[in-house]
């Protein structure tokens, strides 16, 4: 083999062309050279996807870890992967999304992966940093690999256990329990004891710290993700009510709750067994069937008690959950005779202000557009996750408007009205206000969720966004054909 070439899949690759094909994967273009040194394509397929039944915080998966969560739809993907007679050897790799990881697991995909059933020899990796785009970022760097030609299959799991987060001990009390624990003699075991619980007991002086306030708190500007919504609320440009952020929520649930009831979420979950209770979880446990104005408007806000009109009831669930994806190049697919739910197409992510992070997806959605050379009017399903009610209204109100475009966005060059968004299109089934936000699940469900719809109006393309704590935003456009 000649100086300053490698092999792919078969295939030699010089520096000069193969270079161009690599730079030509990455920018989503799904280019390879084939064995005669051309640059083809290879599309990444969908071959199933499914979740577990959503649960809010403290309920029916409190005392599941996010690394069982994930090791259970791996074992629902294994007994797939047995139906189609795949044999498990057949995944590259395993690729995982998860925000609040586990101090006894730091790659709990990993854990997830081998617990599941699967064999130690496929490596697996976990994708956290991408906060509330996890999901769709794995989705991404998935189909990176399968597009390069490093990877033909890839399982892409999503695993949260929100109520799993821990408390965290005031740093004085933290350093006492060290320090109890070297003791050896009984008086020291005694004296350890009488400088710990005296301060282990002053709650006010020595108050312990939620894990969960932390982590969705934003370092950047000190501000808890409620409050970035209450500023994009606020906003008088945007012209966000309180009463139309309670109708958003609303129309949220009611369409979750008529889903369940039409079957319509059959495909996309699948029950899961708890032994702590010795029963079956079936569905998602959040959705208001009585949510109405006059129940609505009697909750308060919690961010800005005074001034502010964001509230738990137009805000997205706290969330427990898993759910799973498996990716593979197109041809093998319809080699091994399995079915295709779908195309993995164009990705993007997008930088904004972290005080208004809730609108950074219409970064993200403009550039996708523009990578993809499609309009707003080419796509039949809209998945844009709820993670409040003003960010998603503010996001469509913006898309809508030339004058909101350029006073939100013309800083970064985007100026121009992409259009409005059908309402009967958007989040057809509800979202995360109903459903919940198990913030390393909710890319992967949004990608189901759109491409089990896209199936059922036997339409051809989707999107799905969300917002990402820190200032992010990310997009993916998702195709049946």
């Amino acid at each position: 083999m000649p100086l300053g070439t490698r092999r792919i899949s078969g295939a030699v690759v010089g520096c000069g062309v193969g270079l161009r094909c690599l730079l030509a994967s990455a920018s989503d273009s799904s280019s390879i050279l084939n064995s005669d040194g051309e640059c083809t394509m290879r599309n990444v397929v969908v071959v199933d996807g499914f979740r577990t039944p959503l649960c809010k915080e403290g309920t029916d998966f409190r005392e599941t870890d996010a690394e069982v969560l994930g090791a259970w739809v791996v074992r629902e993907m294994i007994t797939r992967c047995h139906r189609w007679n795949l044999p498990l050897e057949t995944i590259d790799c395993v690729l995982g999304s998860n925000v609040a990881t586990p101090m006894h697991a730091v790659n709990p995909t990993r854990v997830a992966a081998v617990t599941g059933g699967l064999p130690a020899t496929i490596p697996s990796d976990t994708v956290a940093g991408k906060n509330c785009g996890s999901g769709v970022t794995a989705l991404y760097y998935a189909s990176l690999r399968i597009r390069s030609g490093d990877a033909d299959t890839v399982l892409v799991i999503g695993m949260e256990a929100m109520s799993r987060i821990p408390i965290v001990y005031n740093q004085t009390v933290a350093d006492l329990f060290l320090q109890y624990g070297k003791t050896k003699s009984l008086r020291e075991h005694t004296a350890g004891a009488l400088a710990l619980i005296p301060k282990l007991l002053n709650l006010k002086k020595y108050p312990p710290r939620v894990g969960l306030v932390m982590g969705l708190t934003d370092p950047m500007c000190d501000l808890i993700m409620g409050q970035t919504a209450e500023n994009i609320a606020k906003d008088p440009s945007l012209g966000i009510t309180r009463q139309d952020q309670d109708a958003f929520s609303i129309r949220s649930h009611r369409l979750a709750a008529q889903a369940w009831k039409d079957g319509l979420f059959a495909d996309e979950v699948v029950p899961m067994y708890v032994p702590e209770w010795s029963t079956y979880v079936e569905r998602d446990n959040g959705i208001r069937e009585d949510a109405g104005q006059e129940i609505f408007r009697d909750v308060k806000p919690v961010f800005d008690k005074h001034h502010g009109s964001v509230t738990p009831a137009n805000s997205s669930q706290i969330t427990d959950a898993a759910a799973a994806v498996l990716l593979m190049e197109e041809d093998k697919a319809k080699s091994l005779g399995l079915p295709i739910l779908g195309y993995v197409k164009h990705y993007a992510d997008f930088g904004y202000e972290p005080a208004c992070m809730g609108l950074a997806p219409v970064g993200a959605i403009s550039k996708v557009l523009s990578k993809a050379r499609l309009t707003l009017k080419d796509f039949a399903v809209w998945e844009i996750n709820e993670a409040f009610a003003s960010v998603v209204l503010g996001i469509s109100r913006i898309l809508d408007s030339s004058s909101l475009m350029e006073r939100k966005f013309g800083r970064y060059g985007l100026t121009e009205r992409l259009g409005e968004i059908p309402p009967n299109d958007l989040n057809p089934h509800g979202g995360a206000i109903a459903l919940g936000h198990p913030v390393g699940v909710s890319g992967l469900r949004l990608a189901m969720t759109s491409l089990f719809e896209l199936k059922r109006r036997n339409a051809e393309r989707a999107l799905i966004s969300a917002c990402v704590g820190g200032g992010q935003g990310v997009a993916m456009i998702l195709e049946r054909k």
